[in-house]
């Protein structure tokens, strides 16, 4: 009784966690990354024991880096033989690091990183799978806190990570690594050891050995704390998020390629935001935020202080340009104005369903339950009091929480396309469905939803009729 304690104290703050959370889902299909450290496979075993719990369906990513020579042979042996006696599916890639670090021009620590993602996106693909999950802990989410820190991160790197991102899961995070050794050693379970971990080759490695041994020497208790305060952080940055996306209204607006950030209007927001504002409209005009930096906020906050006519060049083709009101963000390249393009449409057909049909996993066509839907289905943008329902048990999330929660940037949020049914967003396109409306062993009538023509994030308003083509309403 005694020998047990360890493994079934961590299995229960797991599962405690995963509820926490919202993780995992009765019955849904977790594509899992196994490395074979004991991380990992502590992780296989907390999810074969929700497999007979909760009747999930496992499948195994092991990526062999091909960097370790025999070690990482044995690695790969030792992942698949496991697997197999688990009755666990197992798919391995063999990808030569080094070769795509160099290719990919980056660190092997990162091309590493990039190949296990890129193989796991491929096996969730191919089995429609609903979840992904990796074996992060709390001493990996510390190290990740303490890595931000030192790169200058402000409150959004200090989130650490996250135990739901999209369709990623984290479910050890609360769990430390010495808990993990313990619970595995106690129920004889086998781990392989990476070696290379022990040398300082890697930024994660140097922390992880040197700076958190110290830390560690102070309070045993570090990580724990360390992620503690990453989720407050976390519960900060939504709010921050949430008011920020406030005062872009009040304090820019639409031009031409861009948007422009006004003076007066920047100056009268309480200063803890102003920077926030203006990362968020240079996201908006580049598309994406990776290559942004501190200094590029801090180019445009002091372009403000700049006579008119005076400009910066921004990541992704982007200029600040100085105007007579503030700050005109743009794509620099712009020669003559475009002709605007239609907005997206869509086409719905309704039929009776058939025993035993599948539905494949596409971007831009869905199915759903017919019968459920309650009125007339229309396409538009974000409207106040739009809510989705997140889980099979009827759990609602407003679509506000939701864009912040899957990191959508606030610039676009007004033209993600939404299948309404009054204030019940249906489907939140090329993000998530509604549960509420999902085809069940109940269902008698489908309703298959395709869009079409646009670029996906038009602000077209289209409606349709019942099995007709989506027309404007206009």
């Amino acid at each position: 009784m005694a020998e047990e304690k360890k493994w079934e104290g961590l299995q229960k703050k797991v599962e405690s966690y995963l509820k926490r959370w919202n993780m995992i889902e009765r019955g849904e299909h977790i594509v899992a990354g196994i490395s074979g450290g004991a991380d990992s496979v502590c992780l296989l075993f907390v999810l074969l024991r929700l497999r007979e719990t909760m009747g999930i369906t496992i499948t195994a990513v092991h990526v062999n880096h091909m960097l370790r020579g025999e070690a990482a042979e044995e690695d790969e042996r030792f992942v698949a033989a496991l697997c197999a006696e688990q009755d666990v599916p197992c798919r391995v890639f063999r990808v030569d690091v080094a070769e795509e670090a160099e290719r990919r021009k980056c660190s092997e620590e990162e091309a590493g990183r990039e190949v296990r993602r890129e193989a796991v996106r491929e096996i969730m693909k191919e089995e429609h799978a609903d979840r992904t999950a990796f074996a992060h802990h709390q001493d990996d989410n510390a190290e990740t806190v303490i890595m931000n820190l030192c790169r200058g991160s402000r409150v959004k790197g200090m989130r650490g990570i996250l135990p739901v991102s999209g369709r990623l899961i984290h479910p050890l995070l609360c769990v430390g690594k010495a808990e993990i050794e313990e619970a595995l050693t106690e129920r004889g379970i086998p781990w392989r050891v990476d070696e290379t971990n022990l040398e300082d080759n890697y930024t994660r490695n140097r922390i992880r050995n040197r700076v958190m041994k110290e830390l560690y020497a102070i309070n045993p208790g570090t990580a724990e704390h360390i992620s503690r305060m990453a989720e407050k952080m976390s519960e900060l940055w939504e709010y921050l998020e949430e008011e920020t996306e406030i005062y872009i209204r009040e304090c820019t607006k639409e031009a031409e390629g861009g948007r422009i950030i006004e003076k007066s209007g920047l100056e009268r927001i309480p200063g803890v935001f102003r920077e926030e504002v203006i990362r968020s409209v240079l996201s908006q005009v580049c598309g994406r935020e990776k290559d942004l930096r501190a200094v590029h906020v801090q180019e445009v906050r002091k372009l403000m202080e700049k006579q008119p006519g005076r400009q910066v060049f921004l990541p992704y083709g982007v200029r600040a340009f100085r105007v007579y009101e503030g700050v005109l963000v743009q794509k620099k390249e712009r020669r003559h104005t475009p002709e605007k393009k239609a907005g997206p449409g869509f086409r719905m057909r309704i039929f009776d369903r058939r025993a035993g049909e599948k539905w494949p996993d596409t971007p831009y066509t869905k199915w759903f339950d017919y019968d459920i839907i309650k009125g007339r289905l229309i396409m538009r943008t974000r409207r106040e009091g739009d809510y989705i329902t997140v889980t099979a048990d009827g759990k609602r999330q407003s679509l506000k929480k939701f864009f912040i929660n899957q990191k959508v940037p606030a610039g676009i949020r007004d033209e993600v396309p939404l299948i309404a049914d009054g204030s019940e967003i249906v489907w939140i396109v090329g993000y998530r469905q509604n549960k509420a409306y999902q085809i069940t062993e109940k269902t008698v009538r489908i309703a298959e939803i395709e869009i079409y023509g646009g670029e996906k994030h038009g602000r077209d308003n289209s409606s349709i009729g019942s099995g007709g083509t989506g027309q404007s309403e206009d």
